[in-house]
């Protein structure tokens, strides 16, 4: 089923700290007081199992997406690419990509281009979004995702 544009989510982490962006850069700053949370545009990855929720998240209108280096360690980045435009390729799509696992009323986003890292979130405030392999040890793994 085709969709005709981005559902838009506000993400925020288990310690209540909002997802913003600033200066092109993902944060997770306490939740007060703050700017109003990133909303996040998101379309389902048609081109994958869908059993395994395969979404694309974007930022900025769906202008900006969420997506991992092609090194060899994953890094998370915010690349200057249309979120219809990766629902419509899947040869550029996958490392834009997250499957989302439920755990709980929370999320985890898993990077389909590396398998076992997950978006994260440290426990201090303000600090980047950004993937780990350590699931349950400092990092944040578990967001709230709510429609907006």
């Amino acid at each position: 089923m085709a969709v005709p544009g981005p559902s838009l989510f506000t993400l925020r982490d288990t310690s209540q700290k909002v997802i913003c962006c600033h200066h092109n850069r993902l944060l997770a700053p306490p939740r007060l007081p703050v700017p109003p949370p990133e909303k996040t545009s998101v379309v389902p990855n048609q081109f994958m199992d869908p059993s395994h929720f395969p979404i694309v998240m974007g930022i900025d209108g769906g202008l900006c997406c969420l997506s991992c280096s092609t090194s060899a360690q994953p890094t998370l980045m915010l690349e200057d690419k249309k979120i219809m435009d990766l629902y419509q390729n899947s040869w550029e799509a996958e490392r834009f990509t997250f499957t989302c696992s439920a755990s709980s009323s929370t999320l985890r986003f898993e990077l389909v281009a590396f398998p076992g890292w997950y978006l994260s979130t440290s426990p201090r405030n303000d600090q980047p979004l950004w993937v780990t392999y350590h699931l349950g040890e400092a990092e944040i793994t578990n967001f709230y995702f709510k429609k907006v």
